[in-house]
């Protein structure tokens, strides 16, 4: 693997929105997938709120989207997205992407700590959050549905 985040251009725009985290979504376009967030959404949220957009690639291959920054609401460092494309996960790329991106915030950011929220029953992100040392907060956010914190420590 060759993991690598990249930025967001007008080269890599069309296949950064059009990728799915289901196979069943690639015939919508739709701002919530059963996980996460579309990408045309959070490409919207860090035009609005300053986060920084990522395209993730293995290699020359388009794999996935991150985006991440400071959120002044919450005075925190936040990972506010991570997804796979649906014909990538299950292949071992959740431990190396999450590692790849945390690097990113620590160089780009020169955080201390880093926090995301996560579907309560997704269960695949939080074994792997988890196993990178992500800590739950015990604070829920309050979005579309409930979200428990995690909090990961990178002093």
């Amino acid at each position: 693997m060759q993991i690598k985040l990249v930025d967001v251009t007008e080269d890599n725009f069309f296949d950064i929105i059009q990728l799915k985290s289901e196979a069943n979504q690639e015939k919508y376009f739709q701002i919530y997938e059963r996980w996460v967030g579309s990408n045309a959404y959070f490409l919207a949220v860090c035009q609005t709120f300053g986060f920084i957009p990522k395209a993730i690639y293995d290699d020359q291959t388009l794999i996935g989207f991150t985006s991440h920054g400071y959120h002044k609401g919450t005075n925190r460092f936040e990972l506010i997205s991570m997804m796979l494309g649906h014909q990538f996960q299950g292949k071992g790329y959740g431990t190396p992407v999450l590692q790849a991106i945390i690097e990113d915030m620590v160089k780009t950011h020169k955080c201390e700590e880093i926090y995301l929220s996560v579907i309560n029953n997704n269960e695949r992100a939080i074994r792997i959050y988890e196993k990178a040392g992500f800590k739950p907060t015990g604070e829920i956010e309050e979005g579309h549905h409930p979200e428990p914190v995690y909090c990961l420590n990178v002093k």
